[in-house]
């Protein structure tokens, strides 16, 4: 499976899929144990420069036809009338398309018994703070693959703030990090903000983040995390000399 999503080989997966059904316990343990490995591989390479946009594309189509082959399974094994864990948005952030990582999200989280809205691609801002509000979310979950992404998600991150809203907020995408999360997002916004390296992670956050004890740690570890990020990184200080010294470097035109 690695190597099918590696290459963007989709022609074996229901096969391949029919037999890890055999091996797992339940179908959505395949996607958060193997094909989560595979896109996680495929996120490396991509980093690291060895993999290029057209091969990632390919990887997403072979896990989206991997997932709907799957889906059937997931629907079935899903125990009816359970309560829902909660209320989760997602959204590709406005000026992105891609939305494979978020479906994956989706499917991971709707299967650990949240209910998920799922806004789609290029979302604007003003369109996510308004269905966050109209639903009464428990959390908003933003994606992006691309470099513009990042700037589009610190103004959702502001416009959010603006609007009074106190809902966590999870960060994932290929070009996100917890660097450029601590730097920028979550100093624009007073509520959780938490950068997941891949989908894997986000029903236990999530289910961390409804849990009053459970948040406060987290809020905790974040707030360390994320200062220590910003004191490594330099990029927050600020270097201050005294009004006499200032005033010996000041520009002389004569």
């Amino acid at each position: 499976m690695k190597y099918a999503l590696t290459k963007g080989i989709g022609d074996y997966l229901e096969e391949d899929l029919a037999e890890a059904l055999k091996v797992y316990p339940k179908a959505v343990d395949i996607i958060e144990g193997p094909l989560m490995a595979g896109m996680n591989h495929v996120g490396d390479l991509f980093g690291a420069g060895k993999m290029f946009l057209p091969q990632v594309v390919k990887t997403a189509r072979t896990m989206k036809k991997a997932v709907a082959v799957l889906q059937p399974v997931i629907e079935s094994e899903k125990q009816e009338g359970a309560a829902s864990a909660g209320k989760v948005l997602l959204a590709t952030v406005k000026g992105d398309v891609h939305d494979i990582g978020k479906n994956i999200v989706s499917v991971v989280m709707a299967c650990n018994g949240y209910e998920i809205i799922d806004l789609g691609v290029m979302v604007p801002a003003e369109t996510i703070v308004q269905r966050a509000i109209e639903e009464k979310v428990n959390m908003i979950g933003l994606s992006g693959l691309i470099t513009p992404s990042l700037d589009e998600m610190v103004h959702v991150a502001i416009e959010l703030e603006k609007a009074g809203l106190d809902v966590p907020l999870l960060i994932g995408g290929a070009t996100t990090s917890p660097l450029h999360t601590a730097l920028k997002i979550a100093p624009v916004y007073h509520a959780p903000v938490v950068h997941l390296k891949d989908a894997s992670q986000n029903a236990s956050v999530a289910s961390k983040l409804l849990n009053p004890q459970a948040k406060a740690e987290l809020v905790n570890e974040l707030e360390t995390e994320y200062e220590a990020l910003r004191e490594k990184s330099g990029l927050m200080k600020r270097e201050t000399v005294s009004l006499e010294e200032a005033q010996k470097n000041k520009l002389n035109l004569f």
